[in-house]
């Protein structure tokens, strides 16, 4: 069963008539499936966006539609305006909870590496990971430790934590986590070779004059 929940009405508003549901806190979606045909729902928009912030782009949602139906769904797409970033539309996929899913899942580092040191960095190469799972085993987030993290040594999605039932779709040697150089540090190296390069020019005009 499904920990996020969503309460919702049958949507008859469509067009820019919707635009009457939006003024009113609701946000049109729809439902659609493999063997569901597509529904017309609205959903409050803020009880939407409080789902959405609980990691509903990647878990099951229970959405309730009144007058007795019920689906669980994956959130696929969510529709913003670019200027007040309010939600304006939603597509819920209605999954089948025997078949497994190809969800993409955030990925959050754990703990400070040890060899982190001024001049370097922790850099994030893939915020979620694909992973395929059944819809009850679809986990909010993947917490990864990355102490030993170094510059020799990145965080592979090999180095991934195991979780039952979830398996990891992308390639094991691909990195999640690296060290690198700051800018800083880069542009204090770039003023060293270039305080060094006029030496070796210089010295080679000097060859040729002989």
């Amino acid at each position: 069963m499904a920990d996020l929940t969503l309460s919702a009405q049958t949507r008859t508003t469509i067009g820019r008539q919707v635009r009457q549901l939006r003024n009113q806190g609701l946000t049109p979606v729809v439902v659609y499936g493999k063997t569901q045909s597509p529904q017309s729902l609205q959903v409050n928009e803020r009880f939407l966006d409080r789902a959405l912030h609980s990691g509903g782009l990647s878990r099951l949602v229970q959405v309730d539609v009144e007058g007795g139906d019920h689906y669980n769904v994956l959130i696929r797409s969510v529709q913003r305006h670019p200027v007040t970033h309010r939600l304006l539309h939603a597509d819920f996929y209605a999954v089948n909870m025997t078949e497994k899913q190809h969800v993409n899942i955030q990925v959050i580092g754990v703990g400070k590496p040890a060899a982190l040191i001024t001049g370097l960095m922790v850099y994030q190469n893939l915020d979620s990971v694909a992973v395929e799972a059944l819809p009850t085993d679809i986990p909010g987030a993947i917490e990864v430790d990355i102490t030993k993290l170094s510059v020799e040594t990145p965080v592979t999605i090999g180095d991934l934590p195991a979780i039952a039932g979830v398996a990891y779709v992308a390639d094991a040697d691909e990195t999640v986590f690296s060290m690198i150089a700051t800018r800083a540090q880069e542009v204090e190296e770039e003023d060293a070779a270039a305080t060094a390069e006029p030496e070796v020019i210089a010295k080679g005009k000097k060859d040729d004059d002989e």
